[in-house]
């Protein structure tokens, strides 16, 4: 299990003491929000890395960018009012491997910061709209992306209104994201706020209000053949689809700790996804001391995704072959979590041939209008918890074994 006490999770990424400055004004950037700063910006970044590493210090003011890829070293620093304001224009994005290129990039990199108190704006709505029309466009550009990187910090910035997902740290190693505030409106599309695998995440003190999935650690095998030891702790959540876990999974994760965390008017709070085809082994998760308001379904982990896939009545699903990508959760523990306001307590779907096995839910309490639905699982323990539905049975199951809920109304 993920502990606080992880040593790697508090070291800090140092610069040299005597790391210096390139400031983007001095390699010819423009802040009046029009000027297009993409060569600046990189030359910054190029003449920082050929020095060994430094800051690069984005000043007040507004810098208009298109695509730009950070180096080993670096440390993008955004002043107070300083904004990154990425270019809108489909003609600063080359097209490759089927999609646009993303907007600040680093692959197979080592020591990268961005900092400060600033703001990366990816002036997503007309990504947006295109998509609206046709859900079939290239592959819109991501706002952030690290790729096999080592030691990574995010820090402090406020990331806005990405095209699609706001941070993808994918595949990296010993990763600390803090104090960043993300947002983009409810029904932006796709615009998840940050999308980590890989080993070693430390995701604190982060406001994230998006219109997908606030956190979606996305395991999959291309990415990292196990990824292991995240930690979110003290995050707010703001409409969004929640705390997830896929949608795929088939890369595995062992080791997940979410706590001291609220949510208030999410899709979900507590949310595993994973499907046939694109599953792997989920285990060894412990989520606790969570407040919910007002969240759609505070406990959403399913085999089934997307939803609408899955029958209506369990009892006409059919046993599948086990395949290595069949999805398998295990080992779950959910604590001292409360949940008010909620249209249902929440959906525990597992399949025939692999049901949901070994959850602990302790001093869990969930108030809804409609019950929890529980299919598909074996050694589901309720301690001290109790679930309230304003409508019908508390709690539906089938093929489940379930001990614990006392005296709730269940079939």
């Amino acid at each position: 299990m993920c502990s606080t006490k992880i040593a790697w999770l508090f070291l800090t990424l140092a610069l040299p003491l005597d790391a210096a400055t390139f400031n983007v004004r001095d390699y010819g950037a423009v802040g009046d929000g029009k000027a297009l700063n993409t060569t600046a910006i990189q030359k910054a970044v190029d003449t920082a890395a050929a020095a060994g590493g430094g800051i690069v210090l984005v000043p007040a003011g507004k810098f208009l960018t298109g695509p730009f890829t950070l180096a080993s070293g670096i440390n993008l620093e955004l002043a107070k009012d300083a904004v990154i304001l990425i270019s809108d224009d489909r003609a600063n994005y080359p097209v490759l491997r089927a999609r646009y290129v993303d907007a600040i990039t680093a692959q197979d990199a080592h020591d990268i910061k961005i900092t400060g108190e600033g703001t990366i704006d990816g002036q997503g709505e007309s990504w947006w709209n295109a998509f609206r029309d046709d859900p079939t466009m290239t592959h819109r550009p991501y706002l952030i992306k690290f790729t096999n990187c080592q030691r990574v910090e995010v820090g402090g910035v406020t990331l806005e209104n990405s095209p699609m997902f706001h941070l993808a740290p994918q595949n990296c190693t010993d990763v600390n994201i803090h104090d960043v505030t993300i947002h983009s409106p409810a029904n932006a599309p796709n615009t998840d706020g940050i999308d980590p695998s890989g080993w070693n995440f430390l995701i604190t003190r982060c406001h994230i209000d998006t219109g997908d999935d606030n956190i979606a650690i996305k395991p999959t095998r291309e990415r990292t053949p196990g990824n292991k030891n995240f930690l979110i702790a003290d995050c707010q959540f703001v409409h969004g689809h929640g705390m997830s876990i896929g949608g795929g999974s088939s890369g595995g994760l062992d080791g997940l700790t979410v706590s001291n965390c609220a949510f208030a008017d999410t899709d979900a709070g507590i949310r595993i996804k994973t499907p046939r085809g694109n599953g792997g082994l989920v285990q060894n998760a412990i989520y606790e001391n969570l407040t919910m308001d007002s969240v759609k379904r505070p406990i959403y982990i399913i085999d089934w995704y997307p939803e609408r896939n899955a029958p209506k009545d369990p009892a006409t699903e059919k046993t599948e072959a086990l395949t290595r990508t069949t999805p398998l959760i295990r080992h779950i523990v959910i604590r001292n979590v409360t949940a008010t306001k909620c249209p249902m307590a929440g959906v525990i779907r597992g399949l025939p041939e692999a049901p949901i096995t070994d959850l602990l839910l302790t001093n869990v309490h969930i108030s809804a209008q409609t019950g929890l639905l529980l299919y598909y699982a074996t050694d589901v323990k309720f301690v001290n918890s109790s679930i309230h539905a304003a409508e019908g049975r508390d709690v539906t199951t089938f093929q489940a074994q379930v001990e614990g809920l006392g005296d709730s109304k269940s079939r």
